[in-house]
């Protein structure tokens, strides 16, 4: 009996030692000294919220499911497109039903062939990068299979507000001169 109490107490203590940390705060007071607490008072100057629950606005996968966060880190996704291509539509919609966070580039210019195919990625789009494994048909089966491997989830787990990059050109093209 005191074997079973030992674990669930100090589960306890734990949670219990724990919670204070989830509403920290750092301010100043009307004279000046900085504080510490979980309620600042209406007249403090300087609020900051301390702690593992302060948001981080340059995370975009904070609040991301741990799951798509680990697989996200461990194989991120590129998709390379084209303009008026049905099949790097049908991708695009396979990847959002699933939930997967990717980035798209799209291939438009010159350059941009230019540099797909200095990259390997073919002359064919779409072409999915999962992590280093380069899928240059739209074969959609083979993308489930590689994405079931990686360790994404199989239906969309993200949240609502989750918006994934707008798409961007494969080769960067620098801002155009301010006109005299």
């Amino acid at each position: 009996m005191q074997r079973m109490l030992a674990p669930a107490a100090a589960a306890l203590l734990a949670l219990l030692l724990a919670a204070p940390a989830l509403g920290q705060f750092k301010w100043t007071d009307a004279k000046g000294r900085v504080n510490y607490g979980d309620n600042p008072p209406a007249d403090a100057r300087n609020v900051e919220r301390l702690g593992a629950r302060a948001p981080d606005a340059a995370d975009p996968l904070a609040g991301v499911p741990f799951e798509v966060r680990r697989a996200v880190q461990n194989f991120p996704v590129v998709l390379y497109t084209a303009a008026d291509c049905p099949a790097c539509q049908q991708g695009r919609e396979l990847l959002l039903a699933r939930g997967v966070p990717f980035a798209e580039r799209t291939i438009g210019s010159r350059e941009d062939v230019e540099e797909a195919r200095r990259l390997g990625l073919g002359d064919l789009v779409p072409v999915l990068a999962v992590g280093r494994q380069m899928l240059r048909t739209p074969d959609f089966p083979a993308w489930q299979a590689t994405l079931d491997a990686a360790g994404y989830p199989r239906s969309a787990i993200l949240p609502r507000t989750y918006r994934n990059p707008p798409a961007r050109p494969l080769r960067e093209r620098p801002a155009p001169a301010p006109a005299q």
